[in-house]
């Protein structure tokens, strides 16, 4: 602290000083641009401050209006960034009281894993964490537990090197959005929090209250049907629920509060000025796959009250494990509700852009006229693994749909195909494919189970984690990507295979006709 606080003091004096005379006089009428470069180039001189080796180390600030040296004095410091004698900070001060209760209440340090991982003797929670954050400074393989990794984090953030990984995302990482969690490393997570008890709707929500369910106007589409599916289950219940895009009465102590995807809601709608006390009080429902940016928005949103519910179960048991009161909310189509569509034409939306065949609305499941129906946004994997599939695909009768998404989407884009339309799709198609977006095995509870396997298709898919619910090879198809081509084919070509389709198809029968109720099968 002695050496990092004298060549502070040593960078102070040298930007404070001031040429004399003649130089005096000309250094005022230089731009300021110019006389800040002047001011880099004495410090770099001196051996105290390195601009070039500063960019190198943190590539953000090239994009900063400041120049590297104000960055510095201006966030730098208080982030840990290293910006000393040799891009050196010095001896690292112990942490605060403060530091090491925000790490233990994040869930991410595993004091339990953390001493059989690397055989810490230390006899509290807080001591393991001190130990964590002295030995992790040596080694930056060493981790806080078994979801967060520090090499993660830094290779996909190389801007934070320097600073304690874990310390970095709870204090900048979640609200700057930063991807945190491998997708191996998530999927292993979830998977381990199988046997992780789900809370009850009315632990999260007083019974004796109405609900107000808040999303944010200029968001996804999705986002909204959501919130009025909520608003109907909860009416199922005995609640007294109504749908909100401002935030109008939250600050009545009379309502529940719940906000479907707080990554929208709190970052970009009304819920951005919210104090951290009405933060606090609100349930939020998450949407977000552990692996993406937006869940690190929305884990960082879902902190302040630690009451979630989630549209999928194996990541609510996810969240329990990390710590928070977590939920399950089960989507599932009732007659008359949100994502339960009468049988109706195409809107023009889709019949006019695309070529679709005739829906005919078989009652023989054999007799559907489309192989295959694939509906998802396009990125980089599922293209390539598209091609290759692409062969095998032209031998059937296929509906494909891949648009390019960028940000929120409305029902009413060009790019998109309404919920209603994709419900008298699947009506008529055999399988429902399913390619995932990343690395992860997330399996997309209302793309795979509501629109696929309560419209009667049978779901074929990458490999996916176990939702506790469905059970692969007895509910949905699972194979690998590169397999998956042949497999289709064997499956709709081979009498074998068109038994095998008959079968998932008829053992899908109860969750159909509501004889199987999704809410108890996943406790």
């Amino acid at each position: 602290m002695v050496r990092r606080y004298s060549w502070a003091l040593a960078c102070a004096t040298e930007l404070s000083r001031c040429p004399r005379g003649l130089l005096g006089f000309l250094a005022q009428l230089l731009p300021h641009g110019l006389w800040r470069w002047h001011q880099a180039r004495r410090l770099r001189r001196l051996g105290l401050f390195n601009v070039r080796a500063y960019r190198r180390r943190y590539p953000d600030t090239r994009r900063s209006r400041f120049g590297p040296l104000s960055h510095f004095f201006r966030w730098g410091v208080k982030e840990g960034r290293m910006g000393g004698p040799n891009q050196a900070p010095g001896s690292v001060p112990p942490p605060s009281p403060e530091t090491i209760a925000a790490i233990l209440r994040s869930g991410l340090f595993d004091a339990d894993w953390y001493r059989g991982q690397y055989g810490c003797t230390a006899p509290t929670d807080e001591a393991a964490v001190c130990d964590y954050l002295a030995e992790s400074e040596l080694d930056p393989l060493r981790n806080p537990g078994p979801l967060f990794s520090g090499a993660f984090y830094i290779m996909q953030n190389p801007d934070t090197a320097g600073i304690n990984p874990l310390q970095h995302y709870l204090a900048f990482g979640m609200a700057e959005g930063r991807r945190a969690f491998a997708p191996a490393a998530a999927d292993a997570y979830m998977e381990g929090a199988a046997d992780q008890a789900l809370k009850r709707l009315d632990e999260l929500l007083d019974p004796t209250r109405p609900v107000l369910i808040l999303t944010w106007r200029d968001g996804n589409f999705f986002f909204a049907d959501i919130a009025a599916y909520l608003c109907e289950y909860l009416a199922r219940r005995g609640y007294t629920a109504r749908q909100a895009c401002d935030d109008a009465g939250v600050e009545s102590d009379q309502n529940n509060l719940v906000v479907v995807a707080p990554h929208e809601y709190c970052i970009h709608g009304p819920g951005r000025a919210w104090p951290a006390e009405r933060l606090g009080q609100v349930v939020y429902v998450n949407t977000e796959q552990w692996h993406t940016s937006w869940f690190s928005l929305a884990l960082g949103v879902m902190a302040h009250s630690a009451k979630v519910l989630d549209i999928n179960p194996a990541s609510a048991r996810g969240l329990g494990r990390l710590g928070l009161q977590a939920g399950f909310l089960p989507i599932v189509p009732a007659e008359g509700e949100t994502f339960s569509f009468a049988r109706a034409p195409l809107s023009s939306q889709t019949a006019a852009l695309r070529a679709v065949k005739p829906l005919t609305y078989p009652t023989a499941f054999a007799e559907r006229p489309y192989d295959i129906l694939y509906v998802a946004a396009l990125n980089e994997r599922r293209a390539r693994i598209l091609a290759d599939l692409a062969p095998d695909l032209a031998r059937h009768d296929c509906f494909l749909h891949t648009p390019m998404l960028q940000g929120p989407v409305n029902s009413r884009s060009a790019n998109m195909i309404p919920s209603a339309d994709f419900s008298q799709l699947a009506r008529n198609a055999k399988i429902l494919l399913n390619i995932h977006q990343g690395e992860s095995r997330y399996f997309e509870w209302h793309r795979l189970f509501v629109s696929g396997i309560c419209e009667g298709c049978v779901v074929v898919t990458e490999p996916c984690i176990d939702t506790g619910v469905l059970i692969a090879g007895t509910h949905y198809l699972e194979i690998e990507a590169g397999l998956m081509g042949q497999y289709v084919n064997w499956l709709l070509s081979s009498p074998q295979g068109r038994l095998k389709l008959a079968e998932i198809h008829d053992n899908c029968a109860g969750f159909r006709t509501g004889q199987v109720a999704i809410e108890q099968a996943a406790r």
